[in-house]
């Protein structure tokens, strides 16, 4: 049986300061990344004489998934002498399950380690908050729609161990605190794709609360700290109201219904919108898809159509995109199914990691967990996410970071 190791100090702490700065530097969030994927690649290389069976079987379900991603995308990427640069999503994604299996037969992650993580990503939320309060989406370290799911993520993360009953209370609340600063971060920068974040937390605290139920009706005093939190809740939203971090993406959602309305009555006039365009690309895009459903039209034919359909509409909105704002027609688009395919190999994998997780009682994953599949789902309904670094990155280490904190404890 390998020895079990703490996290190395040499690497704790360059870990912390660069998920602490990733909301607001892309070099920080990649380090991270960099930090927990080298750590764990160089652990299958320590341990690659071992024998030891592997006691977390979700770690080979995400290994299977993130590799046959892979694979279902080469083989079009080839095909179509495509650049591997716009791979980066699905090698980041192998390389980061990859890591954690290293790490877990390695190493495991202790709650000190876990706590200061959940630390280091609760500053990140209020720094990410007080940039694009300060200085607006535009000047975000990144793309706003990727900057935004990402920080959805982290909201997520942060509420699922905010939520961990066998924590200590001041934590957890300081947790789900870092978590609801991620959310509003993701309000204020009214990227409206990754406003599905709210609704995760109105589901997850609902659920919540129908599992204290009982609790309450016999103690008098937690019913009482219930009441007062929705209060409090309330009259937050309420001061809220009064500033951008609500205003903001109340005005995002006006200005959508308008540029809906206005492509229901014409989809060319409305294609210099940034809603109106989408529609236009979506509706644009089905017969090009029908004409080669199997192995798309590669990257350079997606390119091509865009640029007719911006000619054809009149739309300097669609000149400056390069894809079609929808992960999967777009996947559709480039590589027909193969493309789809690869993208619902991770969507059916975090899926299947839940089930798994849920099982084995490790319940706090399971949630982040479900929080990353539900929002990887239905951002990529609206944005492709994959063709930014940031929030594959993202997503590869909070996966991570989620697997390596559920590894069963050994005996």
């Amino acid at each position: 049986m390998l020895p079990q190791q703490p996290l190395p100090r040499s690497i704790t702490l360059p870990l912390l300061l660069s998920l602490a700065a990733s909301s607001l530097s892309t070099k920080a969030m990649g380090a991270a990344w960099a930090l927990l994927t080298g750590l764990g690649l160089w652990a299958i290389w320590h341990t690659r004489q071992e024998t030891k069976a592997d006691s977390a079987p979700w770690i080979k379900t995400w290994l299977i998934a993130t590799a046959l991603a892979f694979v279902l995308k080469t083989v079009p990427t080839l095909y179509w002498s495509d650049p591997w640069a716009e791979r980066h999503g699905e090698i980041r994604m192998l390389l980061g399950a990859l890591a954690v299996w290293g790490l877990c037969r390695w190493s495991a992650l202790d709650g000190l380690t876990t706590a200061r993580t959940a630390n280091a990503l609760m500053l990140s939320s209020a720094l990410g908050l007080g940039w694009v309060l300060a200085y607006g989406r535009g000047e975000v370290c990144t793309h706003p729609i990727p900057w935004a799911v990402s920080l959805g993520l982290v909201s997520g993360w942060l509420l699922a161990m905010g939520l961990h009953h066998t924590i200590h209370g001041t934590e957890r609340r300081l947790w789900l605190l870092g978590g609801l600063l991620a959310m509003l971060a993701v309000l204020a920068s009214q990227s409206r794709g990754a406003f599905g974040i709210v609704l995760w937390w109105g589901l997850a605290l609902l659920h919540r609360a129908w599992q204290l139920r009982q609790d309450m009706r016999s103690h008098q005093r937690q019913l009482i700290q219930a009441v007062l939190a929705v209060v409090l809740l309330m009259v937050g939203i309420w001061a809220l109201s009064f500033t951008p971090v609500l205003q903001r993406p109340a005005q995002s959602l006006r200005d959508a219904v308008a540029q809906i309305s206005l492509s229901q009555k014409s989809a060319e006039a409305g294609s210099n919108s940034s809603v109106g365009s989408r529609l236009y690309m979506w509706q644009r895009s089905q017969e090009a898809i029908t004409q080669a459903p199997w192995i798309g039209h590669g990257h350079d034919g997606r390119k091509q159509a865009l640029a007719r359909w911006a000619q054809d509409a009149h739309s300097e909105e669609i000149q400056k995109l390069g894809h079609l704002h929808n992960e999967f027609l777009n996947q559709l688009m480039d590589h027909g199914l193969w493309g789809l395919s690869s993208q619902l190999a991770y969507i059916v994998g975090l899926l299947l990691l839940v089930r798994q997780l849920l099982q084995a009682q490790q319940k706090t994953a399971a949630m982040a967990i479900g929080c990353f599949s539900f929002m990887h789902l239905s951002s990529s309904m609206s944005n492709v996410n994959f063709a930014h670094n940031y929030y594959p990155t993202a997503l590869s280490m909070l996966v991570m970071l989620s697997l390596w904190s559920a590894r069963p404890t050994e005996r």
